[in-house]
């Protein structure tokens, strides 16, 4: 018997399937092995676009020369598509970092939103087909966005668009935001038309202009623990408990106001931000663990340090030799016997100590620009260019200490305070705010011993 003779198809690869209504298909669909996952796909086949054998045997036709072109293109290097959507190859960023802080996840998070919806109106569904003209045409979306105000009469927090042009800095902090997620799921293969110059080219920061460091003089530092002394003694005018005291009836008897205090003391973490130069968070985390009040310096006496935990990779700040602030660490060691080495050191969180710092300015007298990160760099200006303090070592101890690269400090702190006394050997004397720390001492050593806030 003569074999039958094999009819080779006109589209090796694509099988058609006919329509199968008892399961549930209705129409005619196509099966093919994918080249880039290495799968079997079954697709449905358009019942209005192919409605005849003919028109069939076309696509499977086209399809068949489509996929054999590219297996080719894999063969000669071409990176495999994942067909993994752009949400999820995103979202893959912040499951595999769930150690980021929540500000950091919170900003990154909504630039990566930005490019999901930007990618959806623009048509890119997949992360196969994000590229880099398209990566640089979000940029320029990004720097064209405006800046967002307050709705004037509307809800607490509600903002609305506005017509002023957002800095250069902002632009460059989301730029360099999506840059790191971007790099991190490239990295991961779910984005194979992406390459590292793709990135580079298609997020390129913006040009800021120079700007000097803006730090606190010595009578803007005394003006501000003034304020901050102030803001500490102010109490109530009455209070159940000033009325159950039969001293405290007679003070308000004679127009005295009652010894309940108002808020929760804020001079404390102000004087240390100002003398250690340690990041906001730090101080609100900083625990009793990391603050040993024994520990001795080079020539083995009783100095004191700070070891703040590592916040990040990239926010290390180096041991703090109590040395060079021997007011703090008196300030500590009082501290210290009011909480019982408890919790964390200055008990307040980061809404109230933001909330108090609001409340110096806006009410106290305390000098405009205070801010946290004011602080940070007043300190460094000061351990940078006091010359009796680190001597020729100034640029390196205070970069190791405030947690950032000596070129750091050659660029923005050197030669910018000047006239600081040689013979100033802590950071108090090169402020000239002794007497004013002296005082914030004193007062943290009256305090009323009352636990302090757990750490967390």
């Amino acid at each position: 018997m003569a074999k039958r003779k094999r009819i080779r198809s006109p589209h090796p690869g694509v099988v058609l399937i006919p329509p199968d209504p008892e399961h549930g298909h209705p129409t005619w669909r196509a099966r093919y092995l994918d080249p880039d996952t290495g799968r079997m796909v079954k697709v449905r086949l358009d019942p209005l676009a192919v409605p005849t054998a003919e028109t069939r045997r076309d696509w499977a036709v086209r399809k068949a020369k489509a996929l054999a072109k590219r297996r080719l293109e894999l063969e000669g290097g071409a990176p495999r598509a994942t067909g993994t959507a752009l949400p999820h190859a995103l979202d893959q960023y912040f499951k595999d970092h769930p150690q980021l802080r929540p500000r950091t996840r919170q900003i990154y998070k909504r630039v990566a939103d930005s490019l999901v919806a930007w990618s959806a109106n623009v048509g890119v569904r997949s992360a196969d087909e994000l590229t880099g003209p398209r990566l640089v045409a979000f940029r320029a979306e990004v720097v064209k966005e405006t800046r967002r105000v307050h709705v004037e009469g509307g809800r607490r927090g509600e903002r609305k668009p506005s017509s002023a042009q957002r800095s250069p800095n902002t632009v460059n902090s989301e730029l360099r935001a999506i840059g790191t997620v971007l790099t991190y799921v490239r990295r991961l293969g779910l984005l194979p038309r992406l390459t590292a110059d793709d990135l580079r080219d298609g997020l390129k920061k913006l040009k800021a202009p120079p700007k000097r460091i803006d730090y606190r003089k010595p009578p803007e530092l005394r003006a501000l623990l003034e304020a901050a002394l102030r803001h500490d003694a102010d109490t109530f005018d009455a209070t159940r408990a000033d009325h159950a005291s039969s001293e405290a009836r007679k003070a308000l008897a004679n127009g005295q106001k009652g010894g309940t205090p108002r808020y929760t003391p804020i001079a404390p973490i102000i004087a240390a931000a100002l003398v250690t130069g340690m990041r906001f968070q730090a101080l609100i985390e900083l625990d009793w663990r990391y603050v040993d009040l024994d520990a001795r310096d080079h020539e083995g006496k009783v100095a004191g340090e700070i070891t703040p935990p590592v916040g990040s990779a990239t926010k290390r700040t180096g041991v703090i030799d109590l040395t060079i602030s021997p007011a703090l660490r008196k300030m500590l060691a009082a501290m210290n016997l009011r909480s019982g080495g408890v919790g964390t050191v200055f008990g307040l969180s980061r809404e109230e100590a933001k909330a108090s710092l609001r409340r110096l300015v806006a009410e106290y007298g305390a000098p405009a620009g205070s801010s946290w990160q004011a602080f940070r760099r007043t300190c460094g200006c000061f351990l940078t260019n006091a010359p009796g303090i680190f001597g020729a070592a100034s640029a390196y101890r205070s970069a190791k200490q405030l947690g950032h690269s000596v070129a750091v400090s050659e660029k923005h702190y050197v030669d910018l305070v000047r006239g600081i006394p040689k013979e100033a050997r802590t950071v108090e004397a090169a402020m000239g705010i002794e007497a004013e720390l002296a005082r914030v001492v004193e007062a943290a050593a009256a305090l009323p011993v009352r636990p302090a806030r757990p750490a967390a």
